[in-house]
């Protein structure tokens, strides 16, 4: 974990901080707390407290202001991912083939096809599915 810790691993290191009775907890005894390898408990903290890598002497509680102050930042939101545009098998089904979609899209009055015609995300899509169309029909030709 070189990178930032997830808040659940800092919550879970900080519950079982809280449980715990006694002054000093060292790595190995949060280690038994928490229910994690040394070694992992240890790369989680290192964002904290880079050496306690090779000491794991540390005292554990020394570093419960860091560990709240931590969750006390918020997250950063994650990035939605745009959602793809479905394409329905009637809006593919309208067009005969691609001759007949480049037709009806992209020419003016008296059959030219127009260059600056410009094609939106769900005429791709209905595009790209009448290409794959074709391709199967060419494949299934071969055989």
């Amino acid at each position: 974990m070189d990178s930032k810790p997830t808040k659940a691993f800092v919550k879970r290191v900080l519950g079982a901080l809280h449980r715990s009775k006694k002054k000093v907890v060292y790595l190995d005894n949060l280690a038994r707390l928490v229910g994690l390898y040394p070694d992992v408990l240890a790369d989680g903290l290192a964002y904290f407290e880079p050496l306690i890598r090779m000491d794991p002497t540390i005292n554990i509680r020394d570093l419960t202001p860091a560990l709240e102050g931590y969750l006390a930042i918020p997250m950063e939101p994650k990035r939605e991912k745009p959602k793809k545009v479905a394409v329905s098998k009637k809006e593919v089904a309208s067009y005969s083939s691609i001759a007949d979609f480049v037709y009806k899209k992209m020419t003016s009055v008296g059959g030219l096809v127009d260059t600056a015609a410009r094609l939106s995300d769900e005429d791709l899509r209905v595009l790209e599915k009448l290409v794959q169309r074709e391709q199967e029909r060419r494949l299934k030709k071969k055989k």
